[in-house]
């Protein structure tokens, strides 16, 4: 039956056979209803045991059989949970016509069957004590395979299955004070160690005496509904949590009022959230979109659940007019729809987006109307170029994206973008400047500066960066490089580029201890004679024949080099020894057995030969090629045109020249050298600006020697940085000295040259600071010479000492340029005032269009990068003319003077006072 009313729920069959009722006859109804209780006064006993309690035990009854007649039986009842409603179940046992005596007592057999197939968990327990009886239920409850199995292990204690030691003890307590508990929930532990809740109902019954006898009750798991109970629980709180924390505004509007609406909407309309709550929603649109929200509206209010997303402008209640974001979704709140969801104020958001619009359509404008090329790339694929950058390929931007790297650079740079490309996968870095060389389209070369940098689109890794034609300036670079490096009439390497390959060599030999080297030194025979006669520009076609014959017989075994004016030098570039060294030799002396075609006519030429073979004693190419000059020269004495292999005579011969270093050591402490002056003019109007101080040896028997004839004894020595420590100090004393004498020519500056090992010295810096101040000459007046050398110890460490220098104030000038093979990038970043054109330029220049040409870009070279110009050696003045016309304001040589000894240019300042004066 059911327990709210006593409506009958279900009958057995046993129910049909013994009153005749079907159970379509009774099912729904109350017993009262169809008669079933002969004594009606057995419905208010069964509900009072029920309710005292929550069972009924052998209660006898009788009822009426569909006839009219009316049957005796015994009924047993219980409260329990039944598909989520408490009902009645009763048994009524021993059936029988009313006044008979039943069969046999088995009531209580009966009621244990009832108590066996009880759903709930049915138990009897002593206090403080374990279970003395347990149902199936109970058992299958708590994890235990059967009933006698619990009681086994339960038997003796029980009170450890309540997980909560003062709960267990509160209900001992209530249970002995005679408290009936009543649906209380217990979390306990299952045999297997799982927490499970129950409800139990318990009571402590008593004997007659009131001693108690033992608790009996019922459970039901209800584990559940607990836990579903504290989810319900959970997301509520999570939900008011997001709700109230959110910064956005949340809402619920229905039938156009805000039925609920959180803090940060009230503070996103600048209003009270009790003055929100309970608005009209309309009131809060601006005029100009409340057309387009009542048609929003009333699609809702229509029924339509579909989610609603739109922007919407909204008046604060300061009068500020918002744009907002709305997300709303159809819900049924109190029987009716309703909107609820979000809004969010994107006034300011879009402000940024608009802005970043129009500044990224800038900056696209920048981009595509740029002159340098400008590129996103993926991987090993541009995906983006803008018109610069297909203009510089010569592509268009289909066939350019589909083109991988490999296919765009030089062929010689296809390892280095690989390179590049793995070491990107690898996350490693990568220079981001370099220089790159890409092939066009139509096959030509454009030479590039490329920087990149990473960047992310969309969640992917990109690069992008800029590239720049630099074609222009490399091949002028490479002109200027390889005239530096090459000789400007016959094209060959030069002096300078042939002694570092020398230089080389000899290491490398030394390294390995095989001297399988050897030079061969050739000098023209007669060639100034040629001169004499025909004319330089006949010389000059001679040199330049003479110069293609022998790189075609000595072509991929040797490298030819122009030494200098008529003389050539080879360096065999396979291991060397005397028969091959002499078979070269014969080689290139055959070339001269027949005449030169030099144009309108035919000459015939010859050539002297030194040769040296390489020995453990070299260790300069300053050595090899001395030995060599003296091998040459030794076949000149002989007669000429053949060749001399250096030996032991000739280097007795060079002892005279170890002599020379003895007396070189000796020489500064004896006073034997001295400064000689020669002066710079403005080549306009001839007047001196300056002067440079020039070493000179009085040797004690051979007389006044100029530099040529020691100096490369002092770079052998070491004693370089010791003699111009000294004249440099003997320069500014002297200078200091005249300034004051010649007040008209207090602006005379001097040049003094600095050798590339004493600048590379520590004490440089301080040794001209201390030079200035004994002498009270101001830093302006000392321009300091060095030449390209000065860089060979690395471009970073030469910077350092020159930037230090010029931080002192005195100027500094590259001496000889031109002649050198250090990278135009070294002067441009150095912090050089001037430079000076190297006399082998100068010497010819009337005739010599290729010197000429020099001298001007030169001269451009020095303009474009603010130095000042002198030029050395000017001897007539055709070349005074060619340099003016040139560009170069100031020159030096014998045309103006000399260079003189200290008393005679003093006498040449008077004169020149006397004439400014």
């Amino acid at each position: 039956m059911r327990a709210q009313d006593g409506a009958v729920l279900e009958v057995n069959h046993a129910f049909e056979t013994h009153l005749g009722y079907r159970a379509d006859e009774v099912v729904g109804k109350l017993p009262a209803e169809i008669g079933l209780w002969a004594d009606m006064q057995v419905r208010a006993s069964i509900w009072a045991q029920l309710r005292a309690d929550s069972k009924v035990s052998n209660l006898q009854v009788r009822m009426r059989h569909i006839d009219g007649s009316e049957v005796d039986g015994e009924l047993s009842a219980e409260l329990m949970e039944h598909e989520g409603q408490t009902v009645v179940f009763c048994i009524v046992q021993n059936v029988r016509p009313a006044g008979t005596q039943p069969l046999g007592d088995n009531g209580n057999e009966s009621y244990r069957a009832l108590y066996l197939a009880a759903a709930e968990g049915i138990y009897r327990s002593l206090p403080g004590a374990g279970f003395i009886d347990v149902n199936p239920a109970m058992a299958r409850i708590f994890g235990y395979p059967s009933p006698e199995r619990m009681l086994r292990e339960l038997g003796r204690s029980s009170g450890h299955l309540i997980m909560d030691p003062e709960h267990r003890e509160s209900l001992h307590r209530r249970l002995m004070a005679g408290e009936r508990i009543k649906a209380e929930r217990i979390q306990v532990r299952r045999a297997d160690g799982q927490a499970i809740w129950i409800s139990e109902n318990a009571r402590a019954v008593r004997d007659g005496k009131g001693n108690i006898l033992f608790f009996e009750g019922t459970v039901v798991d209800v584990t559940a509904q607990v836990l579903a109970e504290e989810a319900l629980q959970q997301s509520q709180a999570l939900y008011k949590v997001l709700v109230e924390s959110s910064h956005d505004g949340v809402f619920l509007i229905q039938r156009g009022v805000v039925v609920f609406a959180n803090q940060s909407m009230a503070d996103i309309l600048g209003m009270t959230l009790e003055a929100l709550t309970g608005s009209e929603y309309m009131a809060l649109v601006a005029p100009s979109d409340r057309e387009a929200q009542l048609q929003r509206r009333a699609q809702r209010e229509s029924g339509s659940m579909d989610a609603q997303r739109y922007e919407i402008n909204l008046v604060r209640a300061d009068g500020v007019r918002i744009l907002c974001e709305v997300v709303a979704s159809a819900v049924h709140y109190r029987g009716d729809i309703a909107s609820t969801g979000v809004i969010r104020d994107v006034t300011r958001q879009r402000q940024i987006e608009q802005a970043l619009k129009r500044s990224e359509a800038r900056y696209r404008t920048l981009v595509e109307h740029s002159q340098v090329g400008v590129f996103i790339s993926r991987g090993d694929r541009y995906v983006y170029a803008n018109q610069a950058m297909l203009d510089l390929l010569g592509y268009d931007e289909e066939t350019l994206y589909s083109m991988r790297f490999e296919q765009l650079v030089a062929p010689e740079l296809v390892p280095v973008v690989r390179q590049r490309l793995a070491a990107l996968a690898r996350n490693e870095p990568i220079h981001r400047d370099y220089e790159s060389c890409y092939i066009r389209s139509d096959g030509r070369r454009v030479y590039v500066t490329v920087s990149i940098g990473p960047i992310e689109l969309d969640g992917v890794d990109h690069l992008t960066g800029t590239v720049r034609d630099i074609t222009q300036h490399r091949e002028a670079e490479l002109r200027l490089r390889f005239h530096a490096t090459h000789d400007p009439l016959t094209s060959l390497p030069n002096r300078p580029v042939f002694q570092q390959r020398l230089g080389d060599m000899i290491d490398a030999a030394r390294r390995s201890g095989h001297h399988d080297y050897a030079v061969l030194f050739l000098d023209l025979d007669g060639f100034k004679w040629l001169n004499d006669s025909l004319g330089h520009g006949a010389g000059d076609r001679l040199l330049v024949a003479i110069a293609g014959q022998l790189a075609q017989v000595l072509e991929g075994r040797a490298m030819l080099a122009r030494y200098g004016g008529d003389e050539f030098t080879v360096l065999p570039t396979v291991p060397c020894n005397r028969e091959r060294a002499v078979e070269m030799a014969q080689q290139i002396l055959a070339v001269f057995e027949k005449p030169f075609d030099i144009g309108s006519q035919q000459v015939f030429s010859g050539a002297s030969v030194g040769i040296v073979l390489g020995r453990e004693e070299y260790t300069t190419p300053d050595q090899v090629l001395r030995d060599a000059d003296i091998a040459m020269y030794a076949t000149k004495d002989r007669g000429k045109s053949g060749y001399t292999i250096f030996d032991e005579a000739m280097h007795r011969l060079a002892r005279s020249r170890f002599e020379l270093e003895t007396d070189f050591r000796r020489a500064l402490e004896r006073g034997e050298f001295e400064v000689h002056y020669q002066p710079i003019v403005e080549l306009e109007t001839q007047r001196m600006v300056a002067c440079e101080a020039l070493v000179r040896w009085r040797h004690p028997t051979r007389g006044l020697l100029l530099p040529d004839e020691f100096l490369q004894v002092a770079d052998e020595t070491g004693m370089i940085t010791e003699l111009d420590g000294w004249v440099l100090r003997e320069a500014c004393a002297h200078v200091a000295r005249w300034r004051g004498r010649f007040p008209v020519l207090a602006a005379l500056r001097v040049n003094v040259n600095v050798d590339e090992r004493q600048l590379a010295g520590k004490e440089i810096v301080e040794e001209v600071r201390s030079v200035l101040e004994r002498n009270g000459l101001p830093a302006e007046a000392l321009r300091l010479e060095v030449t390209e050398t000065v860089f060979r110890a690395g471009r970073g460490h030469a910077q350092e000492r020159l930037g230090a220098l010029k931080a002192l104030g005195v100027s500094l000038v590259v001496d000889d340029f031109g002649t050198g093979y250090s990278s135009l990038e070294s002067f441009a970043s150095s912090p050089f005032d001037a430079l000076k054109i190297d006399r082998g330029f100068v010497r010819d220049m009337e005739s010599n269009s290729r010197h000429r040409a020099i001298v001007r870009t030169i001269a451009g070279f020095a303009a474009d990068l603010g130095l000042s110009l002198t030029a050395e050696g000017v001897e007539t003045p055709g070349q005074r003319q060619l340099l003016l016309a040139a560009g170069c304001r100031h020159g030096q040589g014998y045309l103006f003077s000399p260079a003189l000894p200290a008393h005679e240019f003093e006498a040449l300042l008077l004169e020149y006072a006397r004439a400014e004066a």
